[in-house]
């Protein structure tokens, strides 16, 4: 020992001792320990010792002296102590780095070598980039041949959503050149020397602001399907066994509950008369003289009127007018996805929209029992304080569900369905960092093969929304259906959902469902859980989704870094149809990754034309319907 480790020997045995004492245990020797990372917060550490040793069922000690956690107990329950402590002590190391990284400053480094010509050229065109973005921060020094301000509504906080300097911009002005900037009366203003850049900035701007700014709001709208027979319309309080009740589904999972103590109403048809079909009414309408005195009028939609023979009830339409309605449907569908794609197109969501087959339930409709076609469809339907719920869960069991895949699978393509992996849906309640506040919140997650979430395999939809719901009631077939757009904010990997979906785990087992595999932390709790499983058939333009869907609620939560498979049988398995065309999937593809100022290549008359025509869309609905309609 050289003289230095002497001195620091002597100097360590002359110091002045703890003032705390040895941990002195009435239990005797401990049974095993658990080190403490150099980087662990000791006060976090101690107030989730006696949480963590309580739902193990082992005494935990913090042992000052040997900066360790000593346990007591069988050896399972400390084994589950350590794995609780194991992953505390990850998920505070994934906070400590993030704090070190925020602090880090340049240490000894092998030095730089020498570039070669291409790499210095490369070199000083990035530095001469970055000198130019530098010219056009901040406002300009001197007047400008074409400046601009962008008119705004005073009542949306520019300032709040984009910071005083406008950093958020920068790359706008980098590219076009033009200074970008606030005036203290928070007017926002674009100057540059050339006039066709300035208004390409300009428009850039607005559809990044819009981007921002206007999130679209959750729109339904119903549509009343055409009749294919003259019928009159009834209010059906207690439907037949054919027209199912959504609130035998799992609706309202954040909330925990079903929507039983909701009396649900639907429309059905029923014929009148004594016609055996729509051609034979046809004939008998146009067999009377439109100016005979004897027959009346009723009105129709647009100032229509239809001739009605004495004693012809006042319901019975002739079929143009279920002509009419149709063509009404498609223009009010159309009006309506236009408006929806228009809100979301410079959105950077995960977009989808589907065609859902299931049934639709009236919350609030028409007081009277009986309704002509004529007037529910042009006096009701479009009365926004019509309120329904729509459930997609009319398959009710694994071999109807097995039946209505061979039915809608080609013949020469039953060996081709696409069975991608599972989708785990897991409802939490999170804690806002800043507020405290508890939020509901939605993670979209996929697993890999190593039973692992990757970094883009959580889908956050705390931000979701369902801009358009197009429910379509079916007054004469057994199942209706809607046409909805959806869209969803990716996580940032730095969230608290982040860290809560990179602690998952699922395990699979050859010939066993997979179990899943989660640890609530002190911000996040697990609430209830979906599972789907999907099975694609390729029809046509058309993919057609077979769903099966399983759900779990935890009737209490768990105690915060305690690992917990789920591996309860689920509640609650329902299964579900849904459609999508592949070009669809392709062109909002672009949406996630679109950057500063950026809009995508599609614009929304690209889902209308040609072969996607709504007309198409329509047909397509009926023949699948057709096709699992004759299971029930």
């Amino acid at each position: 020992m050289d003289h230095d480790d002497k001195d620091a020997q002597e100097w360590q045995n002359t110091s002045t001792p703890p003032t705390q004492a040895a941990v002195i245990n009435e239990y005797g020797p401990c049974d095993d320990y658990w080190f403490i990372p150099p980087y662990t917060d000791i006060n976090v550490l101690e107030e989730h010792l006696v949480k963590i040793g309580g739902d193990t069922d082992t005494r935990a000690v913090h042992n000052k002296e040997k900066e360790r956690i000593d346990l007591w107990g069988t050896h399972k329950n400390i084994q589950n102590a350590k794995a609780a402590l194991d992953h505390m002590e990850k998920f505070y190391h994934g906070r400590a780095e993030k704090r070190q990284k925020a602090t880090r400053t340049k240490g000894w480094a092998r030095p730089e070598r020498e570039l070669t010509p291409a790499e210095q050229k490369k070199r000083d065109r990035e530095i001469k980039r970055q000198q130019e973005r530098q010219k056009y921060l901040g406002e300009p020094t001197e007047e400008f041949p074409f400046t601009h301000c962008i008119a705004w509504p005073k009542e949306v906080p520019i300032f709040r959503y984009l910071g005083g300097k406008l950093e958020r911009l920068d790359a706008l002005r980098a590219e076009f050149r033009s200074f970008i900037w606030l005036d203290k009366a928070m007017n926002l203003y674009v100057a540059g020397e050339d006039e066709e850049t300035t208004m390409a900035a300009m428009g850039r701007v607005k559809n990044f602001l819009i981007k921002v700014l206007n999130r679209p709001s959750e729109n339904v709208c119903h549509v009343l399907e055409k009749p294919s027979k003259l019928v009159q319309i009834h209010i059906v309080p207690n439907p037949p066994v054919s027209y199912i009740s959504p609130n035998q589904g799992f609706l309202g999972v954040q909330g925990g509950g079903t929507h039983d103590e909701v009396k649900l109403h639907y429309l059905k048809a029923k014929e009148v008369g004594d016609f055996g079909n729509v051609r034979e009414v046809d004939l008998r309408m146009s067999a009377i003289d439109s100016g005979n005195r004897n027959g009346d009028a009723a009105p129709g939609s647009n100032g229509e009127h239809a001739v009605i023979a004495p004693g012809m009830s006042p319901y019975v339409r002739p079929m143009q007018y279920s002509e009419s309605m149709t063509q009404r449907n498609i223009d009010r569908i159309r009006q309506e996805l236009e408006g929806s794609l228009e809100a979301v197109q410079l959105m950077d969501y995960d977009i989808k929209m589907r065609v859902r087959i299931g049934q639709v339930g009236l919350l609030t409709f028409p007081k009277q029992s009986v309704w002509a076609i004529v007037d529910l469809d042009t006096s009701v339907i479009p009365d926004n304080r019509l309120k329904s719920e729509f459930s997609p869960y009319f398959i009710k069991s694994s071999g109807t569900f097995a039946a209505a895949e061979r039915r809608i699978t080609p013949p020469d393509n039953r060996e081709q369905a696409i069975e991608p992996d599972e989708v785990w849906f897991l409802y939490i309640l999170r804690k806002e960092e800043e507020t405290l506040e508890t939020i509901n919140v939605t993670l979209e997650v996929t697993f890999r093969s190593d039973g692992r979430a990757g970094l883009w395999n959580g889908l956050v939809q705390q931000t979701k929304t369902t801009p358009l719901d197009i429910r379509v009631i079916s007054s004469e077939r057994r199942l209706s259906w809607a046409w909805t757009v959806s869209a969803g904010k990716r996580h940032s990997d730095q969230s608290l959902e982040a860290r809560f979906v990179h602690g998952l785990r699922l395990s699979k087992e050859s010939g066993r469902d997979s179990i899943l595999h989660f640890a609530n932390t002190d911000d996040i709790q697990l609430r209830h859980v979906r599972r789907e499983k999907k099975k694609l058939i390729v029809r046509d333009q058309w993919t057609i989704e077979m769903i099966e869907e399983a759900f779990w609620t935890m009737e209490k939560p768990f105690k915060p870094y305690q690992i917990n498979p789920l591996n309860e049988p689920p509640s609650q398995v329902l299964y579900s149809l849904s459609m999508f065309r592949d070009s669809w999937k392709s062109r909002f593809s672009e949406n996630p990754y679109l950057g500063l100022g950026q809009v995508p290549t599609w614009e929304p008359e690209d889902f209308f034309t040609g072969d996607e025509s709504i007309e198409k869309t329509l047909e397509a609905v009926s023949e699948v319907r057709s096709l699992i309609e004759g299971l029930y």
